[in-house]
């Protein structure tokens, strides 16, 4: 198939040899990083995944100012048969005339293929959302979502990375939730606000589950060579480099809602999509009455009845019966291993500023900068973890109380070293009980060998944070390794004895 805004009336990619057209131009690849190949003279148009190699020659097919189409000359360099290409950049020659190469005896042997007839800069996808209306909000809404919606496909949200984002090894964990947020807040531009009694409703979240990618590594600082040009069409550094997140709900028992986002690599131009996957994050949230200190889950049928006609639109076109789940560990493979720490350490932390939200609570999405504080304290084996990575590769929150700037907690840090596995449970300080504790997370930070679908957590992982292995865990720490629970299939402390 063409890619998008293609039309073809030819065969697309069909290779074949020709005799070169007498008193064409030779022309030489001089830059050292090769050159872009487009397929059309527009230079919005897609490129192709291989680049013009240095020293590649090619014959001229057609000229227009500083752009070239060619046709390759077998057996020098290696790149694209046919293509578009800029003669020049920066100032900076690409490609220069071979005039005084000599053709061999038998003349060049030409490759080339069929492009594209015609290309068109793509339109972004029109909406059918509830009314049938392009980017339509919500009843009582005064805002727009950012992007036409698909009714039945994922809710869509585009965001571009920009300095605070950002580390030496590619995209923060944080930001990558913080985006998913952004998408998450923009869908509420098309609920109903006229159902008034929202007004007294918060939706904090009870679990959370994120799973990175190695792709997200591309943006790094190994591939962020582009200076200050970062809005130049070859630049392939993370700054103002687009995402696209793709998010589905679902609606398993009143008062909860479940939610799965896809984050995706756009590229600098965001009509282009090149999808490549980053993260993948579910959510569990549970709608509450704030208005009730402390706040409580809603329950009745007239509460019911107002979710269900606030989120009316998100729940016909935005939502998977495949996410009716509020046990997120039946998403996941078992291992048929538990989780045997061989390091336990407890340290205290103290929440600061950074770290709060609107309302001076834990922004979740700061969990990342959380765990790697506490392994900065706890020392050895716990800072080894986060030596060349800062973040884990994949996580599992579970927030049961909330946490408030300027208090100090005490963190019990378990870890098995072999698999750079860990658990962190943390309490306010000198409590100890499983009903004190505000805090449960378990973080992978084994990076080496991760799948391109990064997919390494298993139900086990995710069970570590439920209140049955969280107590052991605190039974164990507060009796001096003393009370030690028999081994199970989530958890195995014995090795701690």
């Amino acid at each position: 198939a063409a890619p998008l805004g293609l039309n073809c009336s030819v065969a697309y990619c069909s290779p074949f040899v020709h005799e070169p057209m007498e008193n064409s131009r030779i022309w030489e690849v001089v830059s050292s990083k090769g050159v872009v190949v487009r397929l059309a003279k527009d230079l919005a148009s897609p490129a192709e995944d291989e680049r013009l190699t240095s020293g590649s020659l090619v014959q001229e097919a057609e000229r227009v100012g500083d752009r070239l189409r060619y046709n390759r000359i077998a057996g020098t360099g290696y790149g694209p048969d046919s293509g578009w290409v800029s003669i020049r950049a920066g100032g900076q020659d690409l490609l220069r005339p071979a005039d005084d190469l000599e053709p061999p005896a038998a003349g060049w042997k030409v490759l080339s293929k069929e492009l594209p007839t015609t290309w068109r800069r793509p339109a972004l996808p029109v909406a059918s959302g509830a009314d049938g209306a392009a980017r339509e909000g919500g009843p009582g809404s005064v805002m727009k979502p950012q992007t036409a919606q698909t009714s039945g496909q994922p809710y869509t949200f585009y965001r571009q990375i920009n300095f605070l984002d950002t580390k030496p090894t590619g995209l923060r964990m944080s930001s990558c939730l913080a985006a998913m947020d952004e998408c998450r807040t923009d869908l509420f531009t098309i609920c109903d606000m006229t159902v008034e009694s929202m007004r007294k409703v918060t939706d904090p979240f009870t679990q959370l589950c994120l799973e990175l990618r190695p792709a997200i590594t591309r943006l790094g600082k190994e591939n962020s060579s582009d200076g200050i040009l970062y809005t130049h069409r070859d630049s392939k550094g993370a700054l103002l480099s687009w995402l696209k997140l793709e998010a589905q709900f679902g609606w398993p028992t009143f008062p909860f809602r479940s939610e799965e986002q896809t984050l995706y690599l756009v590229g600098k131009q965001r009509e282009f999509d090149l999808n490549v996957p980053l993260a993948t994050g579910r959510f569990l949230e549970c709608f509450c009455d704030d208005t009730v200190k402390p706040p409580v889950a809603l329950s009745g049928d007239t509460w019911d009845q107002d979710v269900e006609k606030f989120f009316a639109r998100v729940k016909k076109d935005h939502s998977s019966e495949e996410l009716k789940e509020t046990q997120f560990h039946k998403f996941y493979p078992e291992s048929k291993t538990p989780f045997a720490p061989t390091k336990f350490k407890k340290v205290t932390w103290l929440m600061s500023h950074g770290f709060g939200d609107l309302w001076d609570l834990l922004y979740h999405a700061k969990t990342p900068e959380l765990l790697w504080d506490l392994n900065k304290l706890a020392g050895g084996s716990f800072a080894d973890l986060v030596i060349n990575e800062p973040d884990p590769q994949a996580m599992v929150v579970s927030l049961p109380k909330k946490m408030e700037v300027g208090t100090f907690y005490d963190a019990y840090c378990f870890l098995e070293e072999l698999s750079k596995k860990a658990v962190y449970v943390l309490l306010p300080q000198g409590k100890t009980g499983i009903a004190d504790h505000v805090l449960a997370v378990f973080a992978s930070y084994q990076w080496r060998g991760v799948p391109e679908d990064g997919k390494t957590m298993y139900s086990e992982d995710v069970q570590l944070v439920k209140a049955a292995p969280v107590g052991q865990m605190l039974k164990f720490a507060e009796s001096d390794g003393k009370d030690v629970a028999k081994p199970g299939k989530v958890l195995n402390l014995s090795k701690l004895a």
